[in-house]
Protein backbone atom coordinates (compact mmCIF):
# COMPACT_ATOMS: atom_id res chain seq x y z
CA UNK A 1 0.00 0.00 0.00
CA UNK A 2 1.38 3.32 -1.34
CA UNK A 3 -0.84 6.66 0.07
CA UNK A 4 0.17 10.11 -0.96
CA UNK A 5 -1.15 13.19 -0.51
CA UNK A 6 -1.53 15.98 2.15
CA UNK A 7 -5.49 17.03 3.12
CA UNK A 8 -6.51 19.67 5.26
CA UNK A 9 -9.57 19.13 6.60
CA UNK A 10 -12.62 20.37 9.29
CA UNK A 11 -13.09 18.71 12.62
CA UNK A 12 -17.42 19.06 13.40
CA UNK A 13 -18.41 19.57 17.21
CA UNK A 14 -18.30 16.09 17.83
CA UNK A 15 -14.37 15.64 16.58
CA UNK A 16 -15.43 14.13 13.59
CA UNK A 17 -13.43 14.70 9.97
CA UNK A 18 -14.25 13.40 6.84
CA UNK A 19 -11.58 11.61 5.00
CA UNK A 20 -11.16 12.66 1.52
CA UNK A 21 -12.53 10.64 -0.97
CA UNK A 22 -9.06 11.05 -3.03
CA UNK A 23 -7.82 9.22 -0.09
CA UNK A 24 -10.42 6.75 0.58
CA UNK A 25 -9.53 5.82 -3.39
CA UNK A 26 -6.15 4.89 -2.22
CA UNK A 27 -7.14 2.12 -0.03
CA UNK A 28 -9.23 0.38 -3.02
CA UNK A 29 -12.86 -0.82 -2.60
CA UNK A 30 -15.25 0.19 0.17
CA UNK A 31 -16.09 -3.37 1.70
CA UNK A 32 -19.95 -3.59 0.63
CA UNK A 33 -22.51 -1.66 2.63
CA UNK A 34 -19.70 -1.54 5.30
CA UNK A 35 -17.14 1.37 6.27
CA UNK A 36 -13.41 1.71 5.83
CA UNK A 37 -11.51 0.14 8.88
CA UNK A 38 -9.05 1.56 10.55
CA UNK A 39 -6.99 1.80 14.06
CA UNK A 40 -5.77 4.94 15.60
CA UNK A 41 -3.22 5.92 18.36
CA UNK A 42 -0.52 8.03 19.16
CA UNK A 43 1.73 8.83 16.54
CA UNK A 44 5.71 10.25 17.44
CA UNK A 45 6.30 14.06 17.48
CA UNK A 46 2.49 15.06 19.36
CA UNK A 47 0.78 13.93 16.00
CA UNK A 48 -2.27 10.66 15.80
CA UNK A 49 -1.75 8.11 13.06
CA UNK A 50 -4.36 6.53 11.42
CA UNK A 51 -3.67 3.15 10.47
CA UNK A 52 -5.55 1.12 7.66
CA UNK A 53 -7.00 -2.09 9.51
CA UNK A 54 -4.41 -4.74 7.75
CA UNK A 55 -1.54 -1.97 8.57
CA UNK A 56 -2.27 -2.16 12.22
CA UNK A 57 -3.04 -6.00 12.41
CA UNK A 58 0.57 -6.69 10.65
CA UNK A 59 2.08 -4.28 13.32
CA UNK A 60 0.37 -5.94 15.62
CA UNK A 61 1.30 -9.38 14.45
CA UNK A 62 5.23 -8.00 14.45
CA UNK A 63 4.61 -6.90 18.23
CA UNK A 64 2.99 -10.05 19.51
CA UNK A 65 6.27 -11.80 19.13
CA UNK A 66 8.39 -9.69 20.90
CA UNK A 67 9.91 -10.83 24.27
CA UNK A 68 7.76 -9.82 26.54
CA UNK A 69 10.21 -10.23 29.85
CA UNK A 70 12.32 -7.91 28.13
CA UNK A 71 11.82 -4.48 29.83
CA UNK A 72 12.48 -2.54 27.34
CA UNK A 73 10.34 -4.37 24.38
CA UNK A 74 7.32 -4.06 26.90
CA UNK A 75 7.90 -0.30 27.35
CA UNK A 76 7.56 -0.02 23.58
CA UNK A 77 4.71 -2.30 23.18
CA UNK A 78 2.78 -0.32 26.08
CA UNK A 79 3.47 2.88 24.77
CA UNK A 80 2.99 1.87 20.83
CA UNK A 81 -0.37 0.73 22.42
CA UNK A 82 -1.29 3.64 24.54
CA UNK A 83 -4.89 5.39 23.65
CA UNK A 84 -4.95 3.35 20.41
CA UNK A 85 -8.92 2.52 19.52
CA UNK A 86 -10.65 1.23 16.08
CA UNK A 87 -12.63 3.20 14.08
CA UNK A 88 -14.62 2.93 10.88
CA UNK A 89 -16.35 5.59 8.40
CA UNK A 90 -19.76 6.06 8.87
CA UNK A 91 -21.93 6.58 5.43
CA UNK A 92 -20.43 10.14 5.39
CA UNK A 93 -16.74 8.52 5.24
CA UNK A 94 -16.78 10.56 8.50
CA UNK A 95 -14.39 9.23 11.58
CA UNK A 96 -14.68 10.52 15.40
CA UNK A 97 -11.69 11.29 16.88
CA UNK A 98 -11.33 10.60 20.75
CA UNK A 99 -11.06 13.79 22.83
CA UNK A 100 -7.94 12.43 25.09
CA UNK A 101 -6.28 11.97 21.11
CA UNK A 102 -7.04 15.77 20.11
CA UNK A 103 -5.53 16.71 23.46
CA UNK A 104 -2.41 14.99 22.55
CA UNK A 105 -2.00 16.27 18.94
CA UNK A 106 -3.31 19.60 19.99
CA UNK A 107 -5.95 19.33 17.12
CA UNK A 108 -9.08 21.66 17.17
CA UNK A 109 -11.19 22.61 14.62
CA UNK A 110 -8.56 21.56 11.64
CA UNK A 111 -6.61 18.59 11.06
CA UNK A 112 -4.08 18.01 8.57
CA UNK A 113 -3.85 14.63 7.47
CA UNK A 114 -0.47 13.34 5.57
CA UNK A 115 -0.50 10.26 3.64
CA UNK A 116 3.03 8.24 4.39
CA UNK A 117 3.56 4.86 2.66
CA UNK A 118 0.86 2.66 4.36
CA UNK A 119 -0.77 4.83 7.59
CA UNK A 120 -1.85 8.07 7.67
CA UNK A 121 -0.69 10.95 10.34
CA UNK A 122 -2.98 13.55 11.89
CA UNK A 123 -1.21 16.92 12.60
CA UNK A 124 -2.78 20.18 14.30
CA UNK A 125 -1.92 22.47 11.45
CA UNK A 126 0.00 24.65 14.03
CA UNK A 127 2.63 21.69 14.56
CA UNK A 128 2.40 20.33 11.30
CA UNK A 129 3.57 23.84 10.18
CA UNK A 130 6.56 23.58 12.96
CA UNK A 131 7.75 19.85 11.65
CA UNK A 132 7.30 20.68 7.47
CA UNK A 133 9.62 23.89 7.54
CA UNK A 134 12.43 22.19 7.24
CA UNK A 135 15.42 24.15 5.32
CA UNK A 136 16.41 22.83 1.79
CA UNK A 137 19.90 22.52 3.39
CA UNK A 138 18.59 20.77 5.98
CA UNK A 139 16.44 18.53 3.94
CA UNK A 140 19.79 17.76 1.79
CA UNK A 141 21.87 16.65 4.94
CA UNK A 142 18.86 14.42 6.06
CA UNK A 143 18.61 12.78 3.13
CA UNK A 144 22.56 12.47 2.94
CA UNK A 145 22.16 10.57 6.18
CA UNK A 146 19.07 8.76 5.28
CA UNK A 147 19.68 7.24 1.98
CA UNK A 148 23.66 8.40 1.59
CA UNK A 149 26.53 6.33 1.88
CA UNK A 150 26.54 2.47 0.49
CA UNK A 151 29.04 1.69 -1.85
CA UNK A 152 27.11 2.93 -4.78
CA UNK A 153 26.17 6.00 -3.16
CA UNK A 154 21.71 5.17 -1.71
CA UNK A 155 22.90 3.12 1.17
CA UNK A 156 21.16 0.14 1.76
CA UNK A 157 18.12 1.19 -0.77
CA UNK A 158 18.28 -0.57 -4.13
CA UNK A 159 17.26 1.30 -6.65
CA UNK A 160 18.30 -1.56 -9.75
CA UNK A 161 14.70 -1.42 -11.31
CA UNK A 162 13.99 2.01 -11.53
Amino acid sequence: MQLIGEYTVALDEKGRLRVPTALLRQLGDKPDGEGYEFVINRGFEKCMTLYPKSVWDAIADKLSRLNRFNQTNRAFVRSFYLGAYPVTTDSADRILLQKPSMDYAQIGKEAVLVAMDDRIEIWSPELYASVAAIEADNFADLANMVMGGGADGVGDMDFTGL
